[in-house]
């Protein structure tokens, strides 16, 4: 079988990224500041057998009743602190440490690798309040390795209120 040659990081792009070589570029200053080199356990712990499947009711602030390293993905979509009936009126900076506590837990019971995926919109007009910066900074400080985001432009493909997301609009074309 013949080895395709691979393509390397050159000054400027290059023509495809089949057996692609980056080392150039992640060698470069640009990297050389970053913490992804720390010391991460590569051990991994069963979760145990009475919480498969399982809704425990507590704050995720603290999961005590789950291991270190058992767990490899959580998805949320985090209160807003926006007035909600079940909202805490917390500050910005009292909202950002929740938060904060929170993702820091998450950080201790996820694998090696897990992922964490996290649903946020930013906030209001008058100021403008770029939650999802905030949120990528947080990880970052914990030590999370940023995989990537995804932009939903809401306002590009949906009406004005989406209370019902989809839904509504697909119930309407079945009828």
């Amino acid at each position: 079988m013949k080895k395709t040659k691979g393509t390397q990081t050159s000054s400027f792009g290059t023509n495809g990224r089949v057996n692609h070589d980056s080392s150039k570029f992640y060698n470069s200053r640009l990297y050389k500041e970053l913490e992804y080199n720390r010391p991460v356990s590569k051990e991994e712990n069963i979760l145990p057998k009475e919480l498969e499947n399982t809704i425990i009711h507590s704050s995720s602030e603290n999961m005590k009743e789950i291991p270190d390293n058992s767990i490899h993905c959580m998805i949320t979509s985090p209160p807003y602190n926006v007035s909600k009936e079940y909202d805490r009126d917390l500050s910005l900076s009292e909202y950002l440490m929740l938060l904060t506590k929170v993702f820091e837990e998450t950080y201790r019971v996820l694998v090696n690798g897990g992922r964490s995926c996290i649903n946020i919109a930013n906030l209001g007009r008058k100021p403008y309040i770029p939650l999802s910066d905030y949120i990528s900074q947080i990880m970052i400080d914990i030590g999370f390795a940023m995989r990537g985001e995804i932009i939903w432009n809401k306002a590009s493909s949906a009406s004005p209120s989406t209370a019902w997301g989809s839904w509504q609009i697909i119930n309407s074309i079945a009828a």
